[in-house]
């Protein structure tokens, strides 16, 4: 809904472990009205199937913006000016994109020692720019530690989309952290529905 109020014309939906192929990313690059077609992968494991369509598609010009999580895909989106050319779009689009920080909040499922951690099976598990930032059994430490992280960042804006196993006063609660960390951003809060990721900031 996000992508679509900042005028993406065509999605595909993938997740973990449901990266789509180069073929459904071809449906709908062919689909899209347009003659050239810009492509957000958004994940870093979509980078190559996107790359591949752009020799594939017969009939549309392929620019493959190389954006490795959602929150980047959503800074590129709203740098887009209309009116510039495409090498300029495109770069707008990659600088905005680049300048985004991602912090994911998950869990362990199963017990493993990663980046030094020593993690337990159902403990949160954060992570900052896809490395592990920290691990606890309780999800307000790995938020605390993230709004910490923000802070050190001089973050101008953070936005957390919650996922679907976390409530709305619970998302509150994580805006609160947030702002109190970050007291010059603007923080806000996104019903994300996303599963298996309880934050995506």
């Amino acid at each position: 809904a996000v992508f679509q109020d900042l005028g993406v014309d065509g999605m595909v939906s993938g997740g973990q472990t449901m990266n789509p192929a180069t073929e459904d990313l071809l449906k709908v690059i062919d689909a899209t009205p347009a003659e050239t077609v810009f492509v957000l992968p958004n994940n870093k494991n979509i980078i190559m199937a996107a790359q591949q369509c752009i020799p594939l598609s017969e009939t549309k010009k392929v620019v493959v913006i190389e954006t490795k999580t959602v929150p980047q895909g959503i800074a590129a989106m709203m740098a887009v000016d209309l009116e510039a050319d495409e090498e300029e779009l495109s770069q707008a689009m990659l600088e905005a994109a680049q300048r985004v920080q991602t912090a994911q909040i998950t869990y362990a499922a199963r017990n493993s020692d990663m980046d030094g951690f020593d993690i337990k099976a159902g403990d949160y598990l954060a992570l900052l720019n896809g490395k592990l930032y920290g691990t606890s059994p309780a999800v307000e430490d790995m938020l605390t530690a993230l709004a910490g992280a923000a802070k050190e960042a001089q973050a101008e804006f953070v936005t957390l989309f919650y996922g679907q196993d976390v409530t709305e006063e619970q998302a509150e609660a994580a805006e609160q952290l947030f702002a109190q960390a970050c007291p010059d951003a603007e923080v806000a809060i996104v019903p994300g529905g996303q599963p298996v990721y309880y934050y995506l900031i």
